[in-house]
């Protein structure tokens, strides 16, 4: 068995073995009190809006599954693709925050050469975006004309990087870099081993990253990813396993910049993808805590919300409650986000256990 293949099937396993565990009812919501839920855009992923322009970049796989980068109005209108002559037709493009001005657009770039390795043999699943292996990240102009190499890693499977964030401002970027590949039959470092860097944004004729931090909580390999600045670009949120060792419970913890410090902000297990609101006052965030789990499927999540120190915690979706009226009874995933203002967001739902099947929604709480 390749080493690709190893990490779905771990997971898969672990989740499994947590679906035989009765899961409990949540003490606080009965689901009459949810976020409105609508389809936003079937097929598409990563979704991310920019308020300067009232338009969106998100990216859809072609016929080979390779993922490419499109861009159009908020309203659905005036689809482009976007792309550049210095990247291979044949490897995975994928847009992952847009500078505030919308003008320039943060992307991963899979790598087009192919080295030799002697203990992986690379495929394209590789690099699919979340798995990140020989993925570099670039800058590019919102017309395509011209763009930016910011990081060159090593071209192996240790080395990638995966999710992003940018601060309100666009002076600070954030961004998750592996910097080991996954392990066999080990529930913290099934994804790989990651770090979190932080950078500052000036431009010269062009973009210029400058002191760079590196964030590596307790000093411990873990699996993790960063997913947002603080308004105040005094922290960052993040989840990670460095201290559960384990990829299936994963608290979200906030990192401060200046110290290095992180602080807990939840305990149920399986939490990811925490984003701050635009002012800063609250967090929404995934979890799988209190997902009814569906016969032969793998374990879902919802979106909840909590205040910025970690309080109120409040469930948004119903995707995973048995016959409420948002479920379909069957697997759903809900992902990162990308917030439009305060109480409205575009949010990534799976829809299938492995890969990146299934389509964004717009959810208003």
């Amino acid at each position: 068995m390749k080493a690709t293949t190893i990490f779905p099937v771990l997971f898969c396993v672990s989740l499994i073995l947590g679906a035989c565990k009765k899961k409990p009812v949540d003490p606080n919501n009965s689901g009459t009190d949810y976020a409105s839920m609508e389809v936003y855009k079937d097929n598409a992923m990563g979704v991310i809006y920019n308020q300067a322009t009232n338009s969106v970049a998100y990216n859809k796989p072609d016929a080979d599954g390779t993922y490419k980068i499109y861009i159009s109005n908020y309203d659905g209108t005036g689809e482009v693709q976007l792309t550049y002559p210095g990247w291979a037709s044949n490897r995975h493009q994928w847009a992952e925050e847009w500078d505030p001005t919308g003008q320039y657009l943060y992307c991963y770039i899979e790598k087009t050469d192919y080295a030799t390795e002697s203990d992986h043999t690379r495929i394209p699943d590789d690099a699919i975006p979340g798995y990140g292996a020989y993925t570099d990240l670039w800058i590019i102009k919102r017309d395509g004309s011209q763009a930016w190499q910011m990081t060159n890693f090593p071209n192996d499977y240790n080395h990638g990087i995966i999710h992003g964030a940018i601060s309100n401002d666009g002076t600070m970027f954030a961004w998750t870099e592996r910097i080991q590949a996954p392990v066999f039959l080990d529930l913290n470092l099934a994804a790989g081993a990651y770090v979190f860097k932080v950078a500052d944004v000036s431009w010269n004729q062009g973009p210029v990253f400058s002191n760079v931090r590196t964030y590596q909580p307790g000093n411990e390999l873990a699996g993790g990813e960063v997913e947002s600045i603080s308004p105040s670009k005094t922290d960052i949120l993040i989840y990670s396993t460095f201290e559960s060792h384990n990829l299936v419970a994963t608290p979200i913890y906030r990192i401060d910049l200046a110290s290095g410090n992180t602080s807990k902000l939840t305990e149920e297990s399986f939490s990811q993808a925490p984003t701050y609101t635009p002012n800063g006052q609250q967090i929404v965030y995934m979890t799988g805590a209190y997902c009814d789990i569906f016969p032969g499927q793998l374990q879902g999540a919802d979106w909840w919300i909590m205040d910025a120190n970690g309080g109120n915690k409040k469930r948004l979706t119903y995707m995973n409650l048995k016959n409420h009226p948002q479920c379909v009874n069957s697997y759903r995933l809900a992902g990162s986000l990308s917030f439009v203002n305060d109480s409205t967001f575009i949010g990534g739902v799976m829809t299938q256990s492995l890969g990146l099947t299934g389509y964004s929604a717009l959810v208003r709480f």
